[in-house]
């Protein structure tokens, strides 16, 4: 009995813990870290004499990366300018043929005839 007696009272053992890391992927600090590195391994080469710097193909992607967006901004500049040259033919046109004069003059008449002021 005295086992069973004992077992009741002593205290019991603490878990060893819970020791949960989230796992949690950051690519743009990820891809900065990496950034991070290089340039410090660059400045310690550079420092021992034995830096040779990496061109191989960053030219092109950087050219390749802002004629993208230049092209973008060249077709809006494209399109607002036809756009500018259609208004103003249509506003050449309206003002050469004379509708605008008579449209304002027939809303004129009509306005006035309704407000009693003819």
């Amino acid at each position: 009995m005295g086992g069973i007696l004992s077992a009741l009272t002593r205290k019991q053992p603490k878990p060893r813990g819970f020791r949960y890391k989230p796992r949690y992927y950051n690519a743009d600090k990820a891809e900065f870290q990496a950034y991070v590195e290089k340039l410090r391994a660059e400045r310690d080469a550079r420092d021992r004499g034995e830096y040779r710097p990496d061109f191989k193909g960053k030219f092109t992607s950087k050219t390749k990366r802002g004629s993208a967006y230049q092209r973008q901004i060249a077709l809006y500049n494209l399109k607002l300018i036809v756009v500018l040259i259609v208004v103003c033919i249509a506003a050449y046109y309206l003002s050469e043929s004379g509708h605008i004069s008579k449209g304002i003059n027939s809303f004129l008449e009509v306005f006035s005839k309704k407000n009693g002021l003819y």
